[in-house]
């Protein structure tokens, strides 16, 4: 009963329904097949030889599934459920490429009926990408957040080049469940990605912990959209050093930290290689005028554990406590070296002003001072006239035509990653790129 519950709840989301449940997918090659109805697969084994999954099936993950050597390759369109003990977990050695399309995405979702999704623990794990490059921890190797400490959870190396797979047109949804106290997953987690790795239009969505999480590595992000996550938007740590461009990240009411939190190493705030990425057209919306969440008070920006970084064209909007905040000698000391700095962006409606002032805590740096230096071109109370970012089930993060954010944005380098006509402020300009393969069920 509970696998037919769980094709209704795929089926009302995406008009996809499998008509009776099927086998278990078993170890090695690909689950599914041709035409016809589709079916069920239970999946109970890891994955170790290249494995298909296709559109005409439902995945259920039902427990700790790791693609353990080989590649998974899924199909667009193809929809992967979890149980509440599962995640999907790709080793060192193998990957996952999930290519869909703007018209077929591929939902990696909760096995349970719709009305029922959004556990307050989250409903399954998410994913987890272990990969070779480089980390700052010493010894350069790394157990994966979350889960047990084991041979097969190690993550970490010395290529920066390593592929962990493809993400493109893709969600995740109400993932983030706890393996055991403390120990919680995200909706992504990418553990030591190299350059080689690519996330492209992909959305994580009513997470539990953080959205996405990066720890180490070189990989790259672009068009990512981040909705409703419990903890922070995007978080990174243990030295990425990658790019993004086109981030929004976006609290509802009841849920939500920080838009971008950022660290180096939270014990050795100077390892090396240190946390230093490249980031332009972001936008974050806080939850003002809620401020009641488990989380407490939200803010936009907080830099700190000797991050270094480079962010441009930045919109910070509607948080409840702190827009931006340099937290702790580390990363102020960055920020006066001119290794880490937020410019070309804009601050507007965070009630406390641009940053709640605690020299205590930040090691006398005068935020709304620091931000406010000519040379880094930011702007401040100034409404950038955003159609419907607030709301829950439909939101819209594209300016108004008239708004001032359409323009005094930096330009991107032309390095064959970034977007170099970008020139505006915030993640989405006069083309909203999240049409069609978004989605923003409540449960």
């Amino acid at each position: 009963m509970r696998i037919q519950l769980a094709v209704l709840s795929v089926c009302l989301v995406l008009m996809a329904c499998p008509a009776t449940p099927g086998p278990d997918a078993g170890t090695g090659g690909g689950a599914g097949g041709g035409g016809g109805a589709a079916q069920v697969v239970n999946v109970t084994a890891d994955i170790t030889a290249d494995t298909t999954w296709t559109k005409n099936n439902l995945y259920v993950l039902k427990q700790l599934t790791y693609v353990a050597s080989g590649t998974l390759t899924i199909e667009p369109g193809t929809i992967i459920a979890g149980d509440s003990a599962s995640a999907l977990i790709v080793s060192r050695g193998a990957r996952l490429v999930a290519s869909g399309s703007a018209t077929e995405p591929i939902v990696f979702t909760s096995s349970l009926p719709v009305g029922m999704r959004g556990s307050p623990q989250g409903d399954w794990g998410g994913l987890v990408f272990l990969g070779r490059a480089t980390i700052n921890t010493m010894g350069g190797e790394n157990n994966a957040e979350g889960l047990a400490d084991d041979p097969r959870n190690k993550y970490g190396g010395t290529d920066d080049a390593y592929d962990c797979g493809t993400l493109k047109y893709v969600r995740v949804e109400f993932a983030g469940r706890p393996l055991s106290a403390n120990n919680e997953l995200n909706g992504i987690t990418l553990n030591a990605c190299g350059s080689a790795t690519t996330l492209d239009f992909v959305q994580v969505h009513r997470g539990v912990d953080d959205g996405v999480e990066l720890f180490g590595g070189t990989v790259n992000l672009k068009h990512l959209v981040i909705t409703g996550s419990d903890d922070d938007g995007l978080d990174w740590d243990k030295g990425w050093r990658g790019k993004a461009q086109f981030i929004i990240a976006s609290q509802i009411p009841g849920r939500g930290n920080h838009g971008i939190e950022a660290d180096n190493d939270g014990s050795n705030a100077d390892l090396m290689p240190r946390s230093a990425p490249t980031l332009y057209n972001v936008t974050l919306v806080g939850r003002n005028p809620d401020t009641a969440a488990s989380e407490g008070p939200s803010r936009g920006l907080i830099l700190r554990a000797g991050t270094a970084g480079k962010l441009y064209n930045v919109l910070v909007t509607n948080f409840t406590d702190k827009a931006f905040l340099v937290d702790g000698n580390p990363s102020k000391t960055q920020w006066t070296m001119g290794a880490l700095s937020v410019s070309n962006s804009v601050f507007f409606q965070n009630p406390m002003g641009v940053t709640d002032f605690h020299a205590t805590m930040d090691n006398m740096f005068d935020e709304p001072t620091e931000l406010a230096a000519p040379s880094l071109n930011n702007r401040f109370d100034l409404d950038p006239k955003l159609a419907a970012a607030t709301s829950v089930t439909a939101p819209s993060f594209k300016p108004l035509s008239d708004s001032p954010v359409l323009m005094g944005g930096a330009t991107a380098p032309a390095d064959g990653f970034f977007d170099a006509t970008a020139n505006f402020v915030g993640a989405v300009g006069t083309t909203d790129w999240t049409l069609g393969w978004t989605a923003f069920p409540e449960n």
